[in-house]
């Protein structure tokens, strides 16, 4: 594919790349939909359910001289973790887990203590016993304890139109609570008020990375039942320990969060934070660009991204998007049980074309399947060559010198760029003599076809919920049931063992080599998958903010804890 016909695809793109996020089966929507449309704002009424457009005034101060002024293009839907795998940024500013991911200048992240100061694990990586601080106390002054923690698990495991079950899934117990044969959570036991001991049903090595996912984040247990379906939807009873209280939400205009001054790590610098819900883009710009945001998310803006480049090069703060956009193939279709097919399909496609026409080349071309700034990275791996003679060569030799016909299925609630990203991928298959018809299918469609294990080719990206290599390579070749519902159907099961197995070594360095190998044989060796690039995200701050910092997997919820402004 020409790289003028990509450009001239690219501008008449949307905006962004929907998002499928990780956690286990759940998906994550953490980029932005420039899709969104406004709904009728019911104004600061009592009440607090979105879908009566309804808002809970709360308990926001008259005077919010010296709130930083946020924005995002959609409301949120709930502030409860256990019900949303995508609605995050008040999450992640009201609520604390038990331990958290620390990133410093390199780069390089590590788990930090948080609500638990510190912990030991058992020799063979059954037993984990966390001692907790005895010095936090939860935004309504309550005491922070150990039985919180428990009920927060088991809340997690049974709440009604709960999500994100599948971070408690190696912890004894859990499926029996889920599945109704228990009620109480075997895994989990309370030691004395501050010490928490937690069993595994087998060891697995990235836990404590699982634990800093913000489905994790821990509740006031008196404070959370007693609000009842109301927690997450009223401010004044969605109650945490984090930086910042819950204090004001009206539907389809703005969220507001207040300092929490009795906040165990130390008040954070801001009095407070207000989110104004703008879906669009073109009033985001105008609004930050006088001096009314904070901060813009260039994700929203990707048409003015240049721009802002240019403008406002010392007010650019860029990091990782820890994820992966990749393109599968499905080993049941034909003629894809066939390895020079597979190897031609990924060397027919010109992953760098499609990076620089839809997103300037902010990002990279990834070669496996763990993205950029993940854990376990690796690049020096075996690198896959844009060859579309060498893929003609190879269907030749399969016996598809004439081509064949496959499948790319779209999703109709996807953005257009994803449907942009299909085209050049047509477009370029075409040229190696394959023709990929583009199927649409309405979103419930799409996704239970997949599920069955029936669905053709598609382009996705799956954003890390936790920082460790488990996180993608169990979720879709970690089973024959995984493998499945992703509609890849790989069928080396011996494969498959070993990647679940790799969840339980202990040895950091020898799980990491075996994560790494297990890359090697499934993308170049087996071509079972098609990394396409990972992107660099990028935000516009105004002159007076200090200390802003990207989120360590760079989605667009933020956490406002070390922000400060000037005079």
């Amino acid at each position: 594919m020409k790289k003028s016909l990509s450009l001239a695809l690219a501008a008449t793109m949307a905006l962004s790349l929907a998002v499928t996020g990780c956690g286990g089966s759940n998906g994550n929507a953490n980029s932005p939909d420039t899709n969104t449309t406004p709904a009728d704002n019911g104004g600061q009424q009592t009440g607090g359910n979105p879908e009566n457009g309804g808002g809970i005034a709360g308990t926001v101060p008259d005077d919010t001289t010296g709130f930083f002024l946020s924005v995002k293009n959609a409301d949120i839907q709930t502030a409860d973790v256990q019900k949303t795998t995508k609605d995050y940024e008040i999450p992640m500013n009201i609520f604390d887990r038990l331990v958290d991911i620390e990133v410093d200048s390199q780069g390089t992240s590590r788990i930090v203590p948080s609500l638990a100061e510190d912990w030991e694990i058992s020799s063979d990586g059954l037993e984990y016993t966390f001692h907790l601080r005895q010095d936090v106390k939860f935004q309504n002054g309550n005491d922070f304890t150990a039985e919180d923690v428990l009920y927060t698990f088991k809340r997690l495991l049974t709440v009604e139109g709960g999500v994100n079950t599948e971070l408690l899934d190696q912890v004894k117990g859990a499926a029996e609570v889920i599945n109704g044969s228990a009620e109480e959570l075997e895994g989990v036991e309370q030691l004395d008020d501050y010490t928490v001991k937690i069993t595994l049903t087998e060891p697995f090595a990235a836990f404590l990375s699982c634990l800093t996912a913000p489905g994790l984040s821990i509740f006031d247990s008196e404070a959370t039942e007693a609000a009842g379906d109301q927690f997450g939807m009223d401010p004044s009873v969605t109650i945490g320990t984090g930086p910042f209280s819950f204090a004001g939400w009206s539907f389809n205009d703005q969220l507001v969060l207040v300092r929490n001054e009795n906040y165990w790590k130390g008040a954070p610098a801001l009095p407070g934070v207000i989110i104004k819900i703008i879906p669009d883009t073109e009033t985001q710009t105008m609004m930050f660009e006088n001096g009314e945001l904070d901060i813009i998310d260039l994700d929203f803006v990707t048409d003015a991204t240049d721009r802002f480049l240019e403008t406002y090069p010392d007010q650019i703060v860029s990091g990782p998007r820890v994820g992966i956009t990749y393109l599968t193939m499905n080993f049941n279709i034909e003629p894809f049980q066939d390895l020079n097919v597979r190897k031609a399909v990924q060397m027919a496609i010109d992953r760098q074309a499609i990076l620089d026409a839809l997103y300037g080349g902010r990002g990279q071309v990834e070669q496996g399947i763990y993205p950029f700034g993940l854990i376990g990275y690796n690049d020096s791996q075996t690198k896959i060559s844009y060859d579309p003679e060498g893929a003609k060569a190879l269907l030749a030799e399969a016996g598809y010198g004439d081509g064949f016909t496959m499948e790319l299925a779209a999703d109709s609630s996807s953005s257009d760029t994803v449907t942009m990203v299909l085209e050049i991928v047509k477009e370029q298959l075409a040229a190696v003599g394959i023709e990929a018809n583009i199927k649409n299918y309405d979103e419930s469609t799409w996704l239970e076809t997949r599920k069955s294990g029936e669905l053709g080719s598609f382009v996705s990206t799956w954003t890390a919920d936790f920082n460790d290599p488990e996180n993608f390579i169990y979720t879709f070749f970690g089973n024959e049931e995984k493998t499945r519902i992703r509609s890849i159907n790989y069928p080396d099961t011996e494969v498959m063992a070993r990647v679940g197995a790799a969840r339980g070594i202990v040895n950091e360095d020898e799980r990491l080599a075996e994560y790494r190998a297990l890359e090697e044989k499934l993308v170049h060796e087996d071509a079972a998958w098609i990394p396409m690039y990972s992107r660099t995200h990028l935000w516009a701050v105004s002159p007076r903010v200090q200390d802003f910092k990207p989120v360590w997997s760079g989605v667009s919820d933020l956490v406002y804890y070390s922000v400060s402004l000037s005079e």
